[in-house]
C-alpha cells in the first residue's frame, strides 16, 4: 500500500508539471505575418521560436518545461519589439502595433506584470521631465508660469527613481524580475561622504546586493551591463596614471564575489575578455589574461579552447615581447626585412579591404602617418585579403603610401598567425628591436603614445 501511495504521488507531480509553456500574444493592427522570440545570453540574442500571426494579430510561442528562466524579446516588426521575463509561467499579453510599450497589458504572468509596472514607471518619469523641460523653454524667464514649471521639473528630478524598484524587490524576493532589478540598483552612498569620494565608495560596494549563486542571471542583459558600468566608472573615479591598476583591483573583487559559481564566473570572464580586448586598456587586458584566463578551468571544452586561444594570441604581442620577423619579397630588389627598416618606430597594421572598421580607421591613420617624418615612424600594413584586385584597389583608392603587403591567403596568412591576430584592424607599435611598445586601438591613441615617446610631428 505504501509503495502504491509513492507511485500515485509521483504520477500526480508529473501530471501537475506542464510539458511546455505558452506565451500567448495579441497585437492589435499588426501588419506583419510573423513574430519571433529571442532569448538573451548576456547582451546577445538567439532566436528560439517563431510564429505565424492570425488576421486579428494573435500568435503564440511555446517553450519546453526545461526552458531556463530569463529575459526574452518578442519581435513583431523592424522597430516593434519588447522584452519579457519567462520564469516557468504561462504568459498572456496584449498590445497595439503602433505603441507597443504604452499599450502593453499583461493578463497572465506575475513576473511580467511587475516588469510592465517598472517600465511604465520609468517611462512616465522620463516623459514628464522631457515635457516640462520643453514647456519651460517656451516661456521667458520673467514669466511666473515658467518658474512654476521649473519647480515641477525640479520635483520630478528630485524624486527617488529607485523607490518602485526597491518595493518590487522587497515584496517579491523570489521573483526573477527582482534579481534582474537588483542589478539596476546602484549602491546607496551614506550621508557625510565627501563628493570626491562618492565614486570610490560606489566602486567598493558595487557588488554588495548582487547574488552570484543564480546562474540564470546570465540570461538577461543586466549583469553584463552592470559589469560594463563598473569598469567604466574607474576613469571617472581615478586619475589616468592609476586607472588600470585600480581596475585590476576591481576585477579581483568581482571575481572573488562570483567565485562560488563556476558557470557564472566563466560567463563573466568570457564577456570581460571580449570587452577588454577591444578597449584601450592593455595593462588591464594583460592582467586579465595572465591572472584569470590562463588559469581558468572550464567545464565547457569549447570555452576552454577559446580562452586558450585568447591567451596564446595575447602573449605573442604583449607589451615588452619581441614580435616575429617579417620578410616581404621585393623582386628584383630582394626582400624588405622588418627589423632593417631605418626608422625609430614601426606600426604594424593588420587590415582587409572588406573590413568596414578598417575602411573607417585607416584614412584617419593616414592623416596621422603624414604628420611624422619617416625617420621616426613607418607603417607596415599587412592585409588578410585573398583577392589581389580588391586589395590593390583599396590601396589605390585611399592613397596608402606606406609599406603594403599581402600573402593573398585570407586568414591563412602566416604573418597574421605568427602575430596571433584575431580581428581587423589591429595595430602594434614596435621599436627597432621589434619590441612591442603599445597596441593602440585607434589613430588618436597612437598619436598620444608617440607624443609620450617624444616623437615630434613635422606638420
Amino acid at each position: 500500500m505504501k509503495k502504491a501511495g509513492i507511485i500515485l504521488l509521483f504520477l500526480l507531480v508529473q501530471i501537475s508539471l506542464p510539458a511546455q509553456y505558452t506565451i500567448q500574444v495579441k497585437v492589435d493592427s499588426m501588419p506583419t505575418k510573423k513574430a519571433f522570440l529571442f532569448e538573451y545570453v548576456g547582451l546577445n540574442r538567439n532566436m528560439v521560436d517563431s510564429a505565424k500571426t492570425s488576421p486579428d494579430g494573435s500568435f503564440s510561442f511555446t517553450l519546453p518545461a526545461a526552458a531556463h528562466p530569463g529575459m526574452y524579446r518578442i519581435v513583431v516588426g523592424p522597430e516593434q519589439f519588447w522584452d519579457i521575463i519567462f520564469n516557468r509561467e504561462q504568459i498572456r499579453m496584449r498590445t497595439h502595433f503602433s505603441a507597443i510599450i504604452d499599450s502593453l497589458k499583461v493578463m497572465e504572468s506575475k513576473e511580467n506584470q511587475l516588469l510592465n509596472a517598472y517600465m511604465h514607471f520609468f517611462l512616465d518619469i522620463q516623459r514628464k521631465g522631457d515635457l516640462l523641460q520643453r514647456l519651460a523653454g517656451m516661456y521667458p524667464t520673467s514669466d511666473p508660469f515658467q518658474q512654476q514649471v521649473l519647480r515641477e521639473l525640479q520635483k520630478v528630478r528630485a524624486s527617488d527613481p529607485d523607490k518602485l524598484t526597491r518595493e518590487i524587490i522587497e515584496k517579491n524576493p523570489d521573483a526573477y524580475v527582482s534579481s534582474f532589478l537588483k542589478l539596476e540598483l546602484a549602491p546607496k552612498v551614506p550621508a557625510g561622504i565627501n563628493q570626491k569620494d562618492e565614486l570610490k565608495y560606489i566602486l567598493d560596494h558595487f557588488w554588495d546586493n548582487v547574488g552570484f549563486t543564480d546562474t540564470d542571471q546570465m540570461y538577461n542583459p543586466g549583469l553584463v551591463n552592470k559589469v560594463r558600468s563598473f569598469f567604466g566608472l574607474f576613469r571617472r573615479a581615478y586619475p589616468p596614471a592609476i586607472v588600470e591598476p585600480e581596475m585590476m583591483k576591481g576585477l579581483d573583487r568581482l571575481m572573488k564575489a562570483a567565485a562560488s559559481n563556476d558557470v557564472l564566473t566563466q560567463f563573466l570572464l568570457e564577456d570581460i575578455a571580449k570587452w577588454a580586448e577591444q578597449a584601450d586598456f592593455d595593462q588591464f587586458f594583460g592582467y586579465l589574461t595572465e591572472a584569470y584566463l590562463s588559469q581558468a578551468t572550464c567545464t565547457d571544452s569549447k570555452k576552454s579552447g577559446q580562452f586558450k586561444e585568447l591567451v596564446e594570441a595575447y602573449q605573442k604581442t604583449a607589451p615588452g615581447k619581441q614580435v616575429p620577423e617579417i620578410v616581404i619579397p621585393r623582386d628584383p630588389k630582394g626582400a624588405l626585412i622588418l627589423s632593417e627598416i631605418p626608422t625609430r618606430y614601426i606600426l604594424v597594421v593588420f587590415w582587409a579591404s572588406w573590413c568596414p572598421h578598417c575602411d573607417e580607421m585607416l584614412p584617419k591613420l593616414k592623416k596621422v602617418y603624414e604628420k611624422y617624418d619617416r625617420a621616426d615612424l613607418e607603417v607596415v600594413a599587412i592585409s588578410v585579403d585573398s583577392k589581389k584586385q580588391e586589395w590593390e584597389d583599396a590601396i589605390k583608392k585611399n592613397g596608402f603610401s606606406w609599406i603594403n603587403y599581402s600573402e593573398l591567403k585570407g586568414w591563412d596568412c602566416s604573418i597574421a598567425y605568427d602575430y596571433g591576430i584575431r580581428a581587423t584592424p589591429t595595430m602594434i607599435l614596435i621599436d627597432k628591436k621589434r619590441t612591442v611598445i603599445a597596441k593602440p586601438k585607434n589613430p588618436e591613441v597612437l598619436q598620444q603614445k608617440l607624443t609620450e615617446l617624444g616623437v615630434r610631428t613635422i606638420k
